[in-house]
Formats: C-alpha cells, sequence, structure tokens
C-alpha cells in the first residue's frame, strides 16, 4: 500500500473520530496551497480546528510534527482562515495520531501559531 493509500486511511479515521468523539462539523479535507497542506478542517464548538493527521510509532507531537511542519502549516491555516472569510474566529492546531495499536491520541493545541 502505497504512503498517500495510508494516508487516506488515516484520515478516514480521523474524521469518524472528530465527528463521533468531538461533535466536529467537516468544513474540509486536504486542504492544499503552495507549501503546504491541512488534513482536515473542522469546527468544533466555536473553534476552527486544523487537526494534522499521523499514523506514529511515538505519541509525541512535537516529534510527529517538527518546526517546519508547524510553520508551514500555520501558512496553511492563515490562507484558509482569509479564503473562507474566518480570520475573525477562534482557531487552533490539533494533533491525532494513530499509533501502531490502532489507539488514537488526540492532542488539542499540539502547537502554537507561528508566524511567517
Amino acid at each position: 500500500m502505497n504512503t498517500r493509500a495510508v494516508g487516506r486511511i488515516g484520515e478516514d479515521i480521523a474524521v469518524k473520530y472528530l465527528v463521533e468523539r468531538k461533535n466536529a462539523r467537516i468544513l474540509a479535507r486536504n486542504f492544499t496551497v503552495r507549501g503546504g497542506e491541512i488534513d482536515v478542517v473542522a469546527e468544533i464548538g466555536d473553534m476552527i480546528v486544523f487537526v494534522e493527521v499521523k499514523l506514529r510509532s511515538s505519541s509525541d507531537p512535537h516529534e510527529a510534527i517538527g518546526y517546519t511542519k508547524q510553520k508551514r502549516l500555520s501558512k496553511a491555516a492563515a490562507i484558509y482562515l482569509q479564503k473562507n472569510g474566518l480570520t475573525e474566529r477562534f482557531s487552533r492546531f490539533d494533533a491525532l495520531l494513530i499509533l501502531p495499536d490502532g489507539t488514537i491520541e488526540y492532542i488539542e493545541q499540539a502547537f502554537e501559531y507561528i508566524e511567517s
């Protein structure tokens, strides 16, 4: 199975988790801009949540999502908010980690926005 197919399975698991466990409304999947991609954009309560999905052997979000990736996600999120007229809304970056045993670890506020 190629990386894209595995990623798609991970995102499907994440969307199901977000809808069922977090009562989220999914706004977008694979929002892509030059230099970055956001796996899932959801609305949870009054918050716009950018979710990075990782299939990992470790549960450390900082290991899974390094500084460069955080910077790219921050840029993509800013563009998403601007394009969709949501710049006045509160937002955050969460991580959904799927471990080898199938355990899901959901980390709210996995990292802060990084100014470009």
